[in-house]
């Protein structure tokens, strides 16, 4: 799952695979996408796109 998330977001967000790989690593997405496991098959990716944004920017709110 975290592999198509990651493509995912390369596409819908357009930009490359180092800004994604950026992202995973500055958020800790990968963990956080174990974690939401359940929840995201439920999902479409639209919907899991819109969650990872929103979770990146509570993080970057706590900052």
């Amino acid at each position: 799952m975290q592999i198509t998330i990651a493509n995912c977001m390369r596409q819908e967000w357009n930009i490359d695979f180092c800004k994604v790989s950026d992202l995973l690593e500055k958020y800790d997405l990968l963990p956080y996408i174990d974690l939401c496991y359940e929840e995201y098959n439920s999902m479409g990716i639209k919907g899991i796109l819109e969650d990872l944004h929103l979770y990146m920017e509570e993080i970057e709110e706590k900052g």
